[in-house]
């Protein structure tokens, strides 16, 4: 394989998995007890993924790279299992077995529900966006946010509750577009 075609390649590789990551980690954290293995975990799929890409054949399904990559990922979560086979918080095999069909099954449900977030998310005005998001953002607080804006912090607590039922209902509201 020359050079060029070696980096057209890549390039695809990279594009797709960077494309599909979220639902690749989302699959690889279902199956284990912690968020650091499902890192460890995402490091190897990633890195044997790209190893196996030139056998990856889709058939047409834009899923079908998800599908591709998390049969990599369910054999390297059972490599991880065996290497940490002393650790109490291992499943067994017939358990993980359930949790990755499951999962597998979810995929789809949980990328068409991460989209209708993000575009429900893309409504809102920047400020309650930001104030919305400050409860899950690591170093950003409501009280952060109050400080700055010179508001009490038991009023934006119930903004929050407010843009998080608005969120709900807009995710709600999408979803239902896309069962039509």
């Amino acid at each position: 394989m020359d050079d060029h075609a070696k980096d057209v390649l890549y390039d695809r590789f990279v594009s797709l998995f960077a494309r599909h990551e979220r639902s690749i980690r989302s699959y690889i954290r279902s199956l284990l007890p912690t968020s650091n293995d499902a890192d460890d975990v995402m490091q190897e799929v990633g890195l044997v993924c790209w190893k196996k890409f030139g056998t990856f054949e889709p058939a047409g399904s834009p899923e079908e790279f998800v599908r591709w990559a998390c049969v990599i990922a369910r054999f390297e979560v059972l490599r991880h299992r065996r290497n940490c086979a002393r650790d109490r918080l291992v499943l067994s095999e017939g358990v993980l077995k359930l949790l990755a069909s499951d999962a597998e099954t979810r995929l789809p449900v949980a990328e068409a529900e991460r989209q209708a977030v993000e575009q429900c998310l893309g409504k809102l005005p920047p400020p309650e966006r930001r104030l919305l998001l400050s409860v899950h953002t690591p170093g950003d607080s409501i009280a952060k946010v109050a400080e700055e804006l010179g508001q009490e912090v038991r009023r934006l607590y119930s903004k929050v509750v407010v843009l998080r039922d608005g969120l709900r209902q807009c995710v709600s509201r999408q979803l239902a577009e896309l069962e039509k």
